[in-house]
């Protein structure tokens, strides 16, 4: 089994990590040969798209940066594991970039993603609200899930304001974490 995770937090040690890190956990716990790899998205050159449309009739972008990684690793991954934090009422600009960037796998016939893809979304934020950003959840679903690829877990990190690591001092929201990931291995 062959899992892509990506870190839409700018924070390498913050909560969208450690909860990311927990569902791997979780994957690992259940499939101690799972081949992970873990990329922030932070650390990755990505190009906003230009909207040339040139992926139309190639079905590949035409940018060269670190998209093309992920599009590699997307096309063998079993698992898609996406976190991000939600700042200023959407996801992160990092994650933004990422899924921007995947309208070069829009149309079926030409998607980078493998077939039967099982995904997990982590979402973090500071508002102490559970169901306060469901609208872009549903968005971001909706924007990874089409053919047969599916979402089987989401995780949400709520009320997790300023400290990088608050997550770490609530047990069920790992343990929630860890579960999602033994879930969809």
């Amino acid at each position: 089994m062959k899992v892509l995770a990506l870190v839409g937090s700018p924070r390498r040690e913050g909560n969208t990590a450690v909860l990311v890190q927990k569902v791997l956990e979780g994957i690992k716990s259940k499939d101690n040969k799972a081949e992970i790899e873990l990329l922030f998205l932070n650390d990755l050159q990505i190009r906003p798209c230009q909207s040339c449309y040139s992926c139309l009739s190639s079905g590949i972008c035409v940018q060269e940066d670190d998209m093309r990684l992920i599009y590699k690793s997307l096309a063998t991954a079993n698992i898609l594991v996406v976190g991000t934090p939600i700042y200023m009422e959407y996801v992160s600009a990092q994650t933004k970039l990422f899924i921007d960037r995947l309208f070069s796998s829009a149309h079926e016939q030409r998607s980078s993603f493998q077939s039967g893809m099982r995904i997990v979304l982590v979402f973090t934020w500071g508002w102490d609200k559970i169901d306060g950003y469901d609208d872009v959840i549903d968005e971001v679903k909706g924007i990874l899930t089409s053919g047969d690829r599916k979402v089987v877990g989401v995780v949400k990190g709520v009320g997790l304001r300023y400290r990088k690591t608050e997550a770490l001092d609530l047990p069920e929201l790992l343990k929630e974490a860890f579960e999602v990931g033994k879930k969809v291995a």
